[in-house]
């Protein structure tokens, strides 16, 4: 069976044999930033995007990865090239991960001329955590964990360390196994998922949480752009669960799965308790942009 393939540091690994020290600090203390995007039968999605995000992070958390963006780039499609025999193979369809900590460096404050520790690597999808969504919907459950302040960390950037999003995540399993969590920001307006972005749709119009308080995903430009194109009207604010109470759908964005229906909040069904007519539109149009049928792929591959 083929291998997988990982860059780490200059090198191109089989997965097996790419490791990191202990003492590294994305291990040590989470310092480290991360992007990722998946591919469509090979194909990277949007890989430019994810980049451009990727660089902002690196920016934001003074990490210089001694790379640019064009070596980056290069980097993450040889990964994807390598592992081309192991797709074909069975592993269906990849999560592209582009990760860089500060590296071995023992105090707190780093010296600028730490060396990064900078890897990409491909994991296969895992369709079954989320096929079945796609026809059911998905529930979600409010927790009281709260997303972290743009004043202390700003969520913009897509930082390696999620200690936040899982506590969310424990809470909302906790209470339903199947559900998703879904976090307020510290005012009581939507801010996002543990995993993903979050829409919804009141009175026709395509709902968006105000963008200061949770990273706006690739996915999440993706499906207001695919929106529009559709002709339907969207707004930007700072929504509460009283305006959340009120849609007729709502919907969970992330790569991996591209949209999700959400039927059900905190126990409440959301229009007739059914995926509704909006997100189904949306992933057709996604899915004639990729050239893939998104929902058959994912439950083809749980059969």
């Amino acid at each position: 069976m083929a291998e997988r393939v990982v860059y780490l540091n200059g090198e191109y690994l089989a997965e097996k044999n790419a490791k990191v020290s202990v003492l590294d600090r994305g291990f040590r203390w989470g310092d480290a930033v991360y992007d990722a995007t998946r591919t469509f039968e090979g194909r990277l999605f949007k890989l430019h995007e994810h980049v451009e995000r990727f660089f902002r992070s690196l920016r934001y958390a003074r990490i210089d990865p001694r790379l640019d963006k064009a070596a980056v780039t290069a980097i993450c499609e040889e990964v994807v090239r390598r592992n081309e025999p192991a797709r074909k193979a069975g592993d269906g369809d990849y999560l592209l991960t582009m990760q860089a900590s500060r590296g071995l460096v023992s105090g707190i404050y780093a010296p600028a001329d730490a060396v990064p520790t900078v890897t990409a690597y491909c994991l296969p999808l895992a369709f079954a955590t989320h096929a079945r969504y796609y026809c059911h919907g998905a529930p979600v459950i409010v927790t009281a964990t709260r997303r972290t302040p743009p004043e202390s960390v700003s969520p913009r950037a897509k930082v390696s360390n999620k200690m936040n999003h899982f506590q969310a995540e424990f809470e909302a399993k906790a209470a339903d196994p199947d559900a998703f969590a879904l976090m307020l920001d510290t005012d009581g307006n939507i801010a996002e998922s543990s995993g993903s972005d979050f829409l919804f749709v009141s009175n026709g119009v395509l709902r968006i949480p105000q963008r200061r308080t949770h990273l706006t995903g690739v996915s999440l430009l993706t499906a207001v752009e695919l929106a529009e194109k559709l002709g339907l009207e969207t707004d930007e604010g700072a929504f509460t669960m009283f305006d959340l109470y009120q849609a007729e759908e709502a919907m969970l964005t992330a790569s991996t799965y591209c949209l999700l229906p959400v039927v059900k909040v905190n126990g409440l069904a959301l229009g007739n308790g059914n995926p509704g007519p909006i997100v189904g539109k949306l992933l057709q149009a996604w899915s004639e942009v990729v050239g893939v049928p998104i929902v058959e792929q994912a439950v083809r591959h749980v059969r």
